[in-house]
């Protein structure tokens, strides 16, 4: 029987070079055509760590590729490469015993129990130890004076040669124009100016934010826990501060989270020739954050509302956030005072006008619940004979592979053919055999969808009870999400008349609502498509549809 491999190799770039994955691949199939094992397939990870599965595509196909079948054995370089972590490498091991595959390593050879073991243990240990080693590294720029970090706004790297021949990172040097602005900041706070009347003076000026777009109040009042912000940083005091924080990465997620260490363990160095603020200033700025900031923080956990994140302002195309908690309001006129759009709706509103539309357009006329019938069953129709088209093409394509097979059993046994070359043949359409299967058998899946036979009613039933769904805590979730999914934004834009405010609906529920009404008198020209004024009390008002 002939034996198929599959390939894995990863580089780290903290460690290697893009190199090393040609050399690891090489290695490998050199060893296999020593034991005369067919390559089937090469996965590669280039510039990851090995401390987690979560975000390396290559490991995950792999695995996805052993899970359908038709592999013998898994090879790597070394055990470190499929991973560092003990959990990681035992779930590896895991799934490959399951699929009885065979795992081999260059540097271990066939892999089993005692080695995930003890190797799983000795990686673990390695990048526990890196990152102790990191930390010392770290620590003894900041006790020689260098920054370990990245910059900081008001600062420019200034890479220097060791007498090594090394270049040090750690060099830092004031900017003037950015000083200029980090003491009109901290001068203009300490005289009561607000973050917000700042960002929006610094914004009407054209003066670049620390990431070159428009400044917002967050950018100046940063977190007091992690000390970062403009008005929080003490580097703008000649001190630099070490190990405000750590990082643990997330089992679940695999991604990285900081987490603020104890004042006890900082390491604070003082750098007089990085200073920027006088300490008078510093503390008159502080001691009026100290006096509006709330000791006890807010505790309160928000609840994330159905349009959160889709609401827009119709002036500047900013997001709209929740003030006083229960209104939309333009957040770049709030935060950075670039918009003029005073108009706020309240949430509520908002979500009704939303129901509103759905309830009195979706139900209210016996032609739209017909519609919706009729074009999911054409919908139906239309996918089977799509289907049935594809099944007769697989299935005629998988006869000629078949025939093909057979053809070069028939030389196997009956000519004088060289046999290396009719086996090349075999395989390649052994394999075309096994994705023409797979196929098939998926063609089979899709077209088991059948007509419903009371379509209509089922529909009124489920968009009569939506918003029951999102009220109910089993169901809201992902009822939330479906209602979400339809809605690409929702414009809300002045009107001129106080307390009245425009709202327009853009996405696949307005081309939902927009068909809904397709005997009344709209512009349906090609560039006119998706957007619906919804209108309070009515739903929406269709003698002002409008299209985008």
């Amino acid at each position: 029987m002939i034996r198929s491999a599959l390939i894995y190799a990863r580089y780290s770039s903290a460690l290697q070079n893009a190199a090393s994955i040609d050399d690891q691949v090489r290695l490998c199939r050199e060893r296999l055509d020593q034991d005369h094992i067919k390559v089937r397939d090469v996965f590669i990870d280039r510039a990851i760590s090995g401390s987690s599965l979560h975000a390396r595509a290559g490991i995950q196909a792999l695995l996805e590729e052993v899970a359908r079948g038709d592999v013998d054995i898994v090879i790597a370089e070394a055990l470190d490469r499929l991973s560092r972590d003990q959990e990681d490498i035992a779930r590896i091991y895991k799934r490959l015993s399951f699929a009885q595959v065979t795992l081999v390593t260059l540097a271990e050879g066939e892999i089993n129990e005692l080695h995930i073991g003890l190797k799983g243990t000795m990686n673990a240990l390695f990048l526990k130890d890196l990152a102790s080693k990191t930390r010392r590294g770290q620590r003894g720029r900041v006790e020689a004076g260098k920054i370990p970090g990245g910059k900081s706004y008001g600062y420019r790297l200034v890479p220097t040669l060791n007498a090594n021949g090394t270049v040090n990172r750690g060099e830092r040097e004031v900017i003037e124009d950015e000083a200029r602005i980090i003491k009109r900041i901290f001068k203009d706070y300490a005289e009561g100016k607000t973050a917000r009347q700042i960002a929006a003076d610094l914004n009407e000026e054209g003066v670049a934010s620390p990431r070159g777009g428009v400044w917002n109040a967050s950018t100046i009042n940063g977190n007091k826990k992690r000390r970062n912000g403009i008005l929080h940083n003490e580097l703008y005091l000649g001190n630099i501060v070490y190990n405000r924080q750590s990082f643990v990465r997330d089992p679940e997620t695999g991604k990285r989270r900081s987490r603020p260490n104890p004042e006890t363990l900082w390491v604070t160095k003082h750098v007089p020739h990085l200073q920027i603020i006088e300490q008078e200033i510093w503390d008159k700025a502080h001691s009026i954050k100290a006096k509006y900031a709330s000791k006890c923080g807010n505790k309160r956990q928000t609840r994330k509302r159905l349009l959160t994140g889709l609401v827009k302002c119709g002036c500047c195309g900013g997001s709209m956030t929740i003030i006083g908690r229960e209104r939309y309001a333009c957040s770049s006129r709030k935060e950075q005072g670039t918009c003029n759009n005073a108009t706020s709706i309240k949430a509520q509103d908002l979500e009704q006008r939303v129901f509103d539309g759905l309830q009195s357009i979706l139900l209210g006329r016996e032609e739209t619940v017909k519609a919706f019938a009729d074009a999911f069953n054409d919908e139906v129709k239309r996918c089977q004979t799509n289907n049935a088209s594809n099944m007769s093409a697989v299935q005629k394509d998988l006869l000629k592979v078949e025939t093909g097979i057979k053809r070069c059993v028939d030389l196997l046994l009956h000519s004088d053919t060289p046999m290396e070359s009719i086996r090349s043949t075999l395989e390649e359409l052994e394999t075309q055999k096994r994705a023409l299967t797979r196929e098939q058998a998926l063609q089979k899946q899709q077209g088991k969808v059948v007509l419903h036979p009371n379509i209509g009613a089922l529909y009124a039933r489920k968009v009569s009870d939506l918003k029951g769904l999102l009220q109910n805590d089993g169901t809201k979730h992902q009822a939330t999400e479906i209602v979400r999914s339809l809605i690409e934004k929702i414009d809300v834009a002045p009107t001129g008349q106080r307390g009245k405010s425009d709202v327009v609906l853009h996405g696949a529920l307005a081309n939902i609502l927009a068909y809904a009404t397709a005997n009344t008198k709209e512009d349906t020209s090609p560039t006119n498509v998706g957007r619906v004024l919804l209108v309070a009390g009515v739903g929406l008002d269709f003698g002002r549809t409008f299209f985008e």
